[in-house]
Order: C-alpha cells, then structure tokens, then sequence
C-alpha cells in the first residue's frame, strides 16, 4: 500500500476532498435503510485519507475510527475533525489495509475514491476483505469504489496542469496494458501553511482486480452477498459493471 508525504498529503486536503462529501451521503442513506443501520451509528474508513469523509459521518452522529498507512493523513484528518477526536467520538491511527486489526466492531465499513486499487495484488485485496470482515458486525456492510480496467484506459493516460495561488500541480498518466495497472506521476508546489512553497512528487499506482474475481474474494473472505452499483445510485445492482468507470462494491458480511 502507498503512503503519501506531508506536502502532497497538504495538497490532497486541499484538492480532493470533493469525492468523499459528494459519495457519503449516499452511502449513509444505503446503509441507515438497513435494519443495522438504523440501529448502529459506527462506521470504520479504511484508508481515510485526511478524514473528509469521516467528517461527513460524524456530523450525522457517527462514531468512526479511520485507518491510513500514511501518517501525514492522518494529521490533517486528526486537525480536520479536531473536537470530535478530543472528545472520543473519532479516532484515527495508522495501518495497512491489507492487514490490520481495530478495537471494537462495526456496522459499516468504507473504503472510498478507488483507494483498494492502490494494493498491489489480489493477496493484498483479500487481506483487506478478511481484516474488513473481522471488524464489521453481523449484517453490517462494506462499500467501496474500484476503477475499472476501461476507466483507467479512459482516464489514466495524459499531462495536464494546473496552477494558482495554492498549487501547481503537473500530472502524467499512463495506463499500461501488460501490467493492467495506471500509473500517475504528480508533482509541483503546494503552498503551506506558514505561506511558503513546498515541492512535492508521488507516483500512484491503479491495479486491475477484475471484478468477478473481486466477488468470488469476498466470498471467500466470508462475505454473504456482494453486488455492483454505479456511484449515482448504490441500491441499484449492474448486471456490466466491466462497462463502467468506477463502480461501487456493497457487500455484506
């Protein structure tokens, strides 16, 4: 699994937050019209990044525990939802998502803006199910979004650039065919908080996991059921999600 560094962990709070406000909605409303869900207010983020959706679930009343391996994450996650974390109400501490283990249990486990394609292999993916599936209660769920072997022919390959009083960001993606993987290298300069310019440079990587081989894992990891929804409706199943983008995994254990 990746793990990002202060100033690009300054720009991904900055920048890519709008995913995580725009999908938690709808997820809440998926999992609160459960029999569980409206009973139990927890929700476990693994891979929470810099805790925006975890805000989103703990405005509505959510005790959440968010997970990430990159401790510059977790800071601004921890800043981002300060009173909650001093009152107990959240609580984010670093780990792999391909194998971890949390206290406590939980009836909704997430896993957003196709963070699972950054394990590198399908040993990994199912570590992630198993670890997910240990600490979601009976009848929980576990939603989480994938992008698609066409969405990353679609969208990984290309340079674009942006730049403005905050950041200027240059970003290469390739996607490439022999290792079913995209590859996006970003890089520039990202003001701080202190009002001077720190440069950054990652290289993400999107692995491939077909998505049948992504339901059978489940199963294998103890899920009961799974099914593929687009983004703009999670309740409705897919019968060609390959088709899509991105599409969302619920599953339940």
């Amino acid at each position: 699994m990746q793990a990002y560094g202060e100033a690009f962990a300054h720009v991904y709070n900055l920048r890519w937050g709008g995913f995580a406000r725009q999908v938690a909605p709808r997820i809440e409303a998926l999992y609160s019209a459960t029999d569980l869900g409206k009973q139990e207010r927890s929700l476990l983020d693994v891979c929470c990044g810099t805790g925006q959706l975890a805000a989103c679930f703990l405005e509505r009343g959510f005790r959440v525990t968010g997970i990430d391996l990159s401790e510059a994450m977790l800071a601004h996650a921890r800043r981002n939802n300060a009173s909650q974390v001093n009152s107990g109400q959240a609580f984010f501490r670093r780990a792999d998502a391909a194998h971890f283990k949390v206290v406590g249990r939980f009836g909704l486990a997430v896993s957003t803006f196709d963070a699972l394609n950054h394990l590198p292999d399908e040993q990994a993916l199912a570590g992630c199910f198993r670890s997910v599936h240990a600490a979601v209660l009976p009848r929980g769920l576990f939603i989480f979004d994938l992008n698609t072997e066409s969405g990353l022919r679609r969208n990984w390959n290309g340079l674009s650039v942006t730049d403005d009083e905050e950041a200027m960001i240059v970003t290469r993606g390739a996607y490439i065919e022999e290792e079913r993987r995209g590859v996006t290298r970003l890089s520039g300069f990202v003001r701080m908080e202190d009002g001077g310019y720190s440069r950054f440079e990652e290289t993400v990587y999107n692995v491939v996991f077909p998505l049948e081989k992504v339901r059978s894992l489940l199963h294998e990891c103890g899920w009961s059921r799974a099914y593929f929804a687009r983004p703009a409706d999670l309740a409705a199943p897919i019968t060609d999600p390959e088709a899509e983008p991105r599409v969302f995994v619920v599953a339940q254990r």
